[in-house]
């Protein structure tokens, strides 16, 4: 037997012997969540870290290992798990309300600080996550230029809907996605990225595309790096 199965075999049993209590949540969450987990991200062989409580720049697992938090919330947690003044924050919402169904003071100083970060926003829709983001991005491009296509750039992730999915992932050949519909596939143009004279070329050669969606950063930055000229 090769040496470097002997080590994956190994490194699996002591990931295996260290984590029992991890292991027990995660034959629990296959019977409950596909593959057992509520983000594809989270999943892993032979089964995910369960989290007990977080501070910092630090999470404990349920078998009591402190661990160094690489994955910050996706990205979200710029400032650590459980800030302060995020805690003290959140409890004093917590204690006025959670979800008013109505219109607040708080939405329109949040929409201000939106502006401020982006001076481009002139306004302001929250949303309750990127996919519904780009959903409506993209209607919103059809609704004011009458095209029904957009444009993406291979290995670029915009959310899990119909239009943007093409080619997110590898070989990132466009490929027909199970479950999308072809006519729906079609309306969704994909290039390389860093070529800007073939994004000129199949602007002119193509006038029903109406927009260009690009990932700066988010879900798959770094993994298809483009060049700042691009």
């Amino acid at each position: 037997m090769p040496a470097s199965t002997l080590t994956r075999r190994s490194l699996t049993d002591r990931y295996q012997s260290e984590f029992p209590n991890s292991r027990k949540l995660f034959d629990q969450a296959r019977q409950v969540f596909p593959s057992g987990v509520t983000h594809d991200i989270r999943y892993l062989e032979p089964f995910p870290v369960y989290v007990e409580r977080a501070q910092g720049a630090h999470k404990w697992d349920v078998d009591g290992h402190e661990l160094i938090d690489y994955f910050s919330g996706h990205g979200s947690l710029l400032l650590g798990h459980c800030h302060p003044a995020v805690v003290e924050a959140v409890q004093k919402q917590a204690g006025r309300a959670t979800h008013p169904g109505a219109c607040h003071e708080s939405e329109i100083e949040w929409g201000q600080l939106v502006q401020r970060l982006i001076p481009s926003a002139e306004r302001v829709r929250f949303t309750s996550s990127g996919t519904e983001a780009t959903l409506m991005a993209l209607r919103l491009v059809r609704i004011f230029t009458g095209k029904p296509k957009v444009l993406k750039f291979a290995g670029h992730f915009h959310g899990w809907h119909d239009f943007v999915v093409p080619a997110c992932d590898p070989p990132y050949d466009g490929a027909a996605i199970p479950g999308v519909l072809p006519g729906v596939q079609t309306e969704t143009v994909i290039l390389p990225p860093n070529d800007p004279a073939l994004v000129e070329q199949t602007l002119a050669s193509d006038p029903q595309i109406g927009c260009i969606i690009l990932e700066p950063t988010g879900g798959h930055f770094g993994a298809v790096p483009i060049r700042g000229d691009f």
